[in-house]
């Protein structure tokens, strides 16, 4: 595994934590399945290295560093930073950007951030979702597609991760 990611399983725990401190939106079950397949679409999970460690995005969720000084700046003395120092510890005015290669955490959260500042609500369904990606995430400059998102997803075995966390949930 790859960015600080021990166990695929691990990225929903952390997209979980974070759309409960930062929140979820309008439907948080279709924002966590967003974040986990972003990075499912972006690195495999933590399975693909990227071999250039910043320039095209950098963690988990592969944020590009322009994005990241886009956010930062917009949420630092918000509520929502306040939330992510009480919560996590996370101090938004005193992140950088190399810190996201490293820690899941920073990585959902920075996802989270991002999808935050989209007004349109996240679709149910991963085909909407991987639109919905390709739009607001990956834009236009990205290269990838909503089939590649798909297959990546499908690749990362993505619904048995959501399949094994429904099981270990029900037996807490």
């Amino acid at each position: 595994m790859n960015y600080g990611l021990v166990n695929k399983i691990d990225a929903i725990s952390y997209a979980r934590a974070v759309c409960a401190v930062i929140g979820g939106g309008k439907n948080p079950e279709s924002t966590v399945a967003l974040l986990v397949e972003t990075a499912a679409a972006e690195t495999l999970l933590g399975d693909y290295k990227d071999p250039t460690p910043t320039s095209a995005g950098t963690g988990l969720t592969q944020v590009d560093q322009g994005t990241f000084e886009w956010l930062r700046d917009k949420y630092k003395g918000t509520a929502t930073a306040s939330r992510l120092l009480k919560e996590f510890g996370v101090d938004l005015s005193r992140t950088v950007y190399q810190e996201l290669r490293t820690s899941p955490l920073l990585a959902m959260v920075f996802c989270r951030l991002r999808y935050m500042a989209v007004p349109m609500v996240i679709p149910d369904t991963r085909e909407g979702r991987a639109s919905y990606w390709k739009q607001y995430y990956n834009t236009v400059a990205g290269k990838g597609t909503p089939a590649e998102y798909i297959e990546k997803c499908n690749r990362s075995d993505v619904d048995a991760l959501f399949a094994e966390d429904r099981r270990i949930g029900v037996g807490s």
